[in-house]
């Protein structure tokens, strides 16, 4: 008995599930707002000339529309067109009425060249419902390629529709301007798109009539009426304007390259500045010590390896022990006493906020007090170049008045393109939005120049100098060198022993990795360690054979360290991440 019951259940859900598919498909059609007919269309047409003479049209349309007895339809939409070829037309709506003279609410929106006008309240409408739309629009004429003449040719009826139309009729008035130009007799047409049937244009005192029957869905009356050429003043946005059109890409365009130009002299003034020193290079087998590699690497250029070459110069000095760690350098705190610059204490106590001996740092574990303290020693490096007389903050004039003219310039070209813009004229849109383009990044680049710059003093520019003399010795043959620490003057500053060799280069080693020579300056060092049978006591991952290669990957890793770029496998700390870099977040949104 239950499986009976269930059975006959099954079979009474299927027949309501069939009957449901059945029935649903004609209730929908039967909802379909488009599904009404037109009774009757009737539109009048009043065409003439403006002060400028340009087509005017005033357009009466007056539908009966035939809807259904259900609750289908609220009202209906008439689509007018905005645009002809190029050219707008300002479609604007001036009423709505009933048949009896009463306004209809109506809403207006615009959206791919059509403006909707969606005609009546949110009660439904059955029956017999009457519309008088009044409208106007300009430039409706157009002048075709393959004849010269100036014609108005349209299309009485929207034939992107549905509905079918039982009877319509089309009345065309031109004023007197016009009806005295005329070139030849109108036609007219009528179908779908693209036929070519004609139809019949009766004239009587100057009012042209057409009528037509039975129209189907997407059937249309179309007519052309030719002018005398010249006749009517075209639109302007038909007529070219090189001062709209095209001078605005020239002028922007312009002021792009007056501020690239303007960055060019911001380049040339640092370049000059750097040159103020004596302009003579000599090599040089010491660094003062007021130099450290922090301060050094702001004057010559290398701020990215500031870091890694300050650690390496504070274990020389025997502040503290470099060794290898699992992932980054491990560095061990051995005293402050060796460094006498404040940069170098500085750099310590960012390392080593306690500063006890014995105190150790593992670069590769995450500590963002760590990153932050490493992070503003650049900017204290920058304090004390200023401090010490060797940079100062200028503005470049020339860049300043390259970038004002810039901004001028692409101000200009904008202001040019607006009246072609105001009339919708297709070559003057992209000019415009190519010139706003072009004022935005040449704004951007302004700016830019409007701020003060870093330069060497002329005191800065003679210590860069003993940089590059730093440099030139450091690319010196060993022979070379060794003559050169032989010399009267550098026996006087450094005898030749193995070990005050070793110290000498040792203490080179980090201005080695600021001029991107640190790995064949370790082959140099590596070569002295073992004539001397020593190693190096501030680097505990020394191997005799391979220090070369071993101190250049140890000065990648350091290198790595404050450097702010990662990605979503490494470690944010450090000032090695970004915004969105780890994992979690989520979504955030609105409803």
């Amino acid at each position: 008995m239950r499986l009976r019951s269930a059975l006959r259940s099954v079979l009474i859900a299927g027949f309501f599930a069939v009957l449901t598919v059945a029935v649903l498909p004609a209730s929908v059609a039967r909802a379909d707002v488009d599904d009404f007919s037109y009774s009757t269309w009737d539109s009048q047409y009043q065409i003439g000339l403006d002060d400028e003479g340009r087509a005017l049209m005033h357009v009466t349309e007056t539908v009966v529309a035939e809807f259904p007895q259900t609750d289908q339809n609220r009202g209906i939409v008439r689509g007018l067109a905005e645009v002809y070829g190029s050219a707008p037309l300002y479609p604007r709506v001036i009423s709505v009425t009933d048949g009896e003279g009463h306004d209809v609410p109506y809403e207006t929106e615009s959206d791919d060249d059509v403006l909707f006008v969606s005609i009546d309240d949110d009660t439904y409408k059955h029956g017999s419902t009457t519309y008088v739309i009044e409208y106007t629009m300009r430039d409706v004429f157009h002048t075709p390629d393959d004849a010269e003449i100036d014609e108005f040719y349209w299309d009485l009826l929207p034939l992107d529709s549905t509905q079918d139309i039982a009877r319509f009729t089309g009345s065309i008035r031109f004023d007197d301007a016009l009806t005295g130009a005329t070139a030849g007799l109108p036609s007219c047409y009528q179908g779908g798109y693209g036929a070519k049937a004609t139809c019949d244009l009766v004239e009587q005192a100057g009012v042209y009539t057409v009528t037509a029957t039975d129209l189907g869905a997407g059937e249309g009356v179309t007519v052309a009426f030719p002018f005398e050429p010249g006749t009517v003043t075209p639109s302007p946005a038909l007529q070219p304007d090189p001062l709209t059109d095209v001078i605005p890409y020239g002028l922007a365009g312009g002021g792009l390259l007056l501020g690239g130009a303007g960055l060019l002299s911001v380049g040339l003034m640092k370049r000059r500045h750097r040159g103020q020193g004596d302009g003579i290079v000599v090599a040089q087998y010491e660094v003062p010590a007021d130099l450290p590699p922090l301060l050094a690497a702001l004057l010559e250029g290398s701020k990215a390896k500031a870091i890694p070459a300050e650690i390496v110069h504070l274990g020389v000095h025997g502040a503290l022990r470099i060794e290898d760690g699992k992932k980054k350098p491990r560095l061990t705190f051995l005293a402050g006493e060796n460094v006498g610059d404040p940069l170098d204490s500085a750099t310590l106590r960012g390392l080593f906020p306690d500063r006890e001996p014995g105190d150790q740092v593992d670069l590769g574990t995450p500590d963002t007090d760590l990153a932050r303290r490493l992070s503003n020693l650049p900017k204290t490096a920058a304090t004390a170049a200023s401090d010490r007389g060797l940079t100062e903050s200028r503005r470049s004039a020339g860049g300043l008045v390259l970038g004002i003219l810039g901004v001028v310039a692409g101000l200009i070209a904008v202001g040019l393109a607006i009246p072609g813009l105001a009339v919708q004229r297709p070559a003057a849109i992209v000019a415009f939005v190519i010139s706003v383009l072009l004022l935005a990044a040449t704004i951007v680049l302004a700016v830019l120049l409007m701020l003060k710059k870093t330069v060497l003093t002329p005191k800065g520019a003679e210590t860069r100098e003993l940089l590059l003399g730093a440099r030139e010795y450091i690319r010196l043959a060993e022979a070379d060198r060794i003559r050169m620490l032989q010399s009267y003057t550098g026996a006087e500053r450094r005898s030749d022993g193995e070990v005050d060799i070793i110290v000498l280069y040792e203490r080179l080693l980090p201005y080695a990795m600021l001029f991107g020579l640190e790995k064949e300056w370790a082959e140099v060092l590596e070569v002295q360690y073992e004539r001397a049978g020593s190693a190096p006591g501030w680097y505990a991952g020394y191997t005799m054979g391979s220090f070369g290669s071993s101190l250049s990957t140890m000065g990648a890793t350091l290198h790595a360290t404050p450097v702010a770029t990662s990605s979503s496998s490494s470690s944010g700390s450090f000032g090695g991440g970004f915004s969105g870099g780890g994992g979690g977040g989520g979504f955030s949104g609105g409803r």
